[in-house]
């Protein structure tokens, strides 16, 4: 099912985007997850591009903290 992610997957996730010490590698985490929460549901899918496009769009926008 889309969305759902098990025990393991979700342990992953965390270690791996909490690991991410800057916005690029945040940004490849956030769109991989995002392909693993949407699995087949290409309407989940294109909802999920659209708030990362905009959460992107934000993050180069900022200056880059010291």
């Amino acid at each position: 099912m889309a969305g759902r992610l098990s025990k393991g997957q979700l342990t992953y996730w965390n270690a791996r985007l909490g690991g991410a010490t800057t916005n690029p590698d945040r940004a490849r985490g956030l769109w991989d997850l995002a392909r693993t929460l949407a699995g087949a549901d290409d309407a989940l899918w294109a909802d999920l591009v659209r708030l990362l496009q905009g959460w992107t769009e934000e993050q180069s926008r900022r200056p880059p903290s010291s």
